[in-house]
């Protein structure tokens, strides 16, 4: 059975959370969750419902910063899993974490925190709970899936999944990114009037954070759970020595295990990841069971940093991603004597320390800071992403997996080769490296005969600079393959077309559009047209009368050496439109009232004959001046 534990400084934050609970009501688990979470109070998602369980990590994510379900406590949603791994095995690696930000506001230390103590929160508007996604919704195409501008507004995922009209459309989550397997989205801030209240000693930075989490179900990538985080400075003053963090009470073993948490330890390691064109250094801070509780618990958790603001120069942020601080304390212990912080300076000084890899074993507890950020303005947002990935002992292949995906792809957006590496400058975060991007969409293809001619049209959606089209045509039996028979420009309107006049009457064929961009050659659907008949036609120019310009339309009924000539009405040569070897098919020319020599022709009546093969027709037109 679960073995309640004591109350320690890193969950004081409970009886805020029964407290705020006790006075607002705890919110039912929506039955329909694809869309959101909902319940009488509409803030704090406390059943126990936002869990990560598509892979083989299973992870509480909250609506206020905080990941894990502190098992073994009162909480509502204490049940859920925590960070257990692998999943079904009641092994968990987390007891809580979250999301800390300290910043010099007015010269004074303030750190806002997500866990520990929650001045970090939902409002109790309707819109701040939890939201569902997965890569293929509705309105969450992205970079470069075609139509990845889904309200064409002319912005791409400018409406994030999270309840709020974003651009001002007047509507909510119609163009955002979708990414994974499954994407949890929620958006908190430190300034609530509860948090204000629950906690007078703290004040509040004026920070709205937005937060997105990710899980895959393909087997090599499932060990993980990805985090983004943008965070917002709301407020008029500007935010000094600005550093991001991760703390979390990393408690390792079976849910049934007495005092499983006791018998833990900490490692830091710099793992070096081999990505194309380069390798990129990842510090991932970690935390395990000692003795791995007889092959119960035999991995490693930890916080892999990904990324978050720098500066080469160091002088605005740090020159590389790293960790500046990678801190760890034991939970038994006074903060003077190696424990945790208990107030706002304490945990400013943790963040800025620059300690790193001070590896320490019992009930342990670790505090990762990026910074320090020189500043953060009135309106600016600082991102930073990080993954919490459980690997097994002495192997990071899961670490660098991780940080494959967070690397995501490169692709070519602009169409120059010149920019970017290799062509491609437009980096897309959070793919997985074996994932098949469809970057073109074609909505229809059709194939029509008409008198010896194919003519074919089409229309596709491109979220890349589409580099040509081509045209593929083959038999009706498929055993025999399909030619390139030429190519159509590429449009920007997403519409081409083609006419086939190298046909045979009666004879099927299919056919096929391959849309080439940076990704590849992207094939239509077939079309199986049956050519048709031809017959001669010279039709009547237009205009007719005309001045200076008109348009001659004439249709061949086989390939033949073909002229169409200009006459005056004494009979004589004035011009010759056309004198080539054509397939059959419908042609039209144009006539610019000039004579051979480059002279305009004065008014009067004029003939044009068309002859091909054994085929003669001619016609009179007039021009007007």
């Amino acid at each position: 059975m679960n073995v309640d534990r004591p109350i320690r400084p890193a969950t004081l934050f409970v009886a805020a959370i029964l407290l705020f609970l006790a006075v607002t009501g705890a919110p039912a688990r929506d039955e329909t969750p694809a869309k959101r979470n909902t319940g009488p109070s509409r803030t704090f998602v406390v059943d126990g419902s936002p869990v990560h369980d598509v892979g083989n990590v299973r992870v509480h994510a909250s609506n206020w910063g905080a990941f894990g379900s502190s098992p073994g406590t009162g909480l509502p949603y204490a049940g859920a899993p925590s960070c257990e791994w692998p999943a079904g095995s009641q092994v968990e690696y987390v007891y809580e974490g979250g999301l800390w930000v300290g910043a010099l506001l007015d010269g004074t230390p303030a750190v806002s925190t997500s866990v520990q103590q929650l001045e970090n929160r939902p409002t109790v508007e309707p819109g701040d709970v939890v939201y569902y996604a997965a890569q293929g919704d509705a309105g969450g195409a992205r970079i470069p899936m075609p139509g990845a501008d889904d309200d064409h507004d002319g912005s791409v995922d400018e409406d994030w999944h999270e309840g709020y009209d974003n651009d001002f459309d007047r509507f909510a989550d119609e163009d955002f990114a979708a990414i994974s397997d499954q994407m949890l989205s929620r958006r908190f801030q430190d300034d609530t009037p509860q948090a204000t209240a629950i906690y007078p000693q703290h004040r509040p930075m004026h920070l709205a954070v937005r937060e997105e989490s990710y899980q895959w179900r393909d087997s090599a990538y499932d060990d993980f759970v990805g985090f983004t985080f943008w965070i917002t400075n709301t407020g008029e003053d500007t935010l000094r020595s600005v550093y991001v963090g991760v703390y979390t009470d990393g408690d390792v073993g079976h849910r049934a295990r007495n005092n499983y948490w006791n018998d833990d330890a900490t490692g830091f390691d710099t793992v070096m990841v081999d990505h194309a064109p380069g390798t990129t250094r990842h510090d991932f801070a970690y935390w395990y069971d000692v003795d791995g509780d007889a092959g119960q618990a035999p991995g490693y958790a930890g916080i892999l940093i990904l990324d978050h603001p720098t500066d080469p120069l160091g002088i605005d942020a740090p020159p590389s991603v790293r960790a500046t601080s990678a801190v760890n304390m034991l939970g038994s212990l006074s903060y003077p004597q190696g424990g945790p912080p208990t107030n706002d300076f304490e945990r400013y000084e943790l963040m800025s320390s620059g300690k790193v890899g001070q590896n320490i074993g019992g009930d342990v507890t670790t505090l990762v800071a990026m910074g320090p950020f020189a500043q953060l303005y009135p309106g600016e947002t600082i991102r930073f992403s990080f993954a919490l990935v459980v690997t097994p002992r002495d192997d990071f292949s899961n670490v660098r997996r991780a940080a494959d995906v967070y690397h995501g792809r490169w692709f070519d957006i602009d169409g120059d080769p010149l920019t970017g590496i290799r062509g491609r400058e437009h980096n897309e975060h959070w793919y997985l490296p074996t994932d098949t991007v469809e970057t073109v969409a074609f909505g229809f293809v059709s194939a029509t005969a008409d008198e010896g001619v194919i003519a074919l049209r089409a229309t596709y959606q491109a979220g890349m600079h589409v580099r040509e089209v081509a045209v593929y045509r083959g038999p009706e039996d498929v055993a025999f393959p399909m030619d390139r028979i030429g190519t159509v420009p590429p449009c920007g309107c997403g519409a081409i077309q083609f006419i086939d006049r190298d046909v045979i009457s009666g004879h099927a064929y299919r056919y096929q559009f391959g849309v080439v961009d940076g990704e590849g050659e992207h094939l239509s659907p077939l079309v199986m047209p049956t050519a048709g008949p031809v017959e001669g036609r010279l039709s009547q120019n237009r205009p007719n009368p005309f001045n200076p310009r008109t348009t001659i339309h004439f249709t061949l009924p086989a390939r033949a050496a073909t002229t169409l000539v200009v006459y005056g009405v004494s009979g004589g040569r004035v011009r010759t439109l056309v004198d080539e070897e054509l397939a059959r098919g419908p042609y039209a020319v144009e006539w610019d009232g000039q004579d051979d020599d480059g002279q305009p022709v004065s008014s009067g009546m004029y003939f044009y004959r068309l002859v091909s093969g054994t085929y003669s027709v001619s016609r009179k037109m007039m021009l007007i001046k």
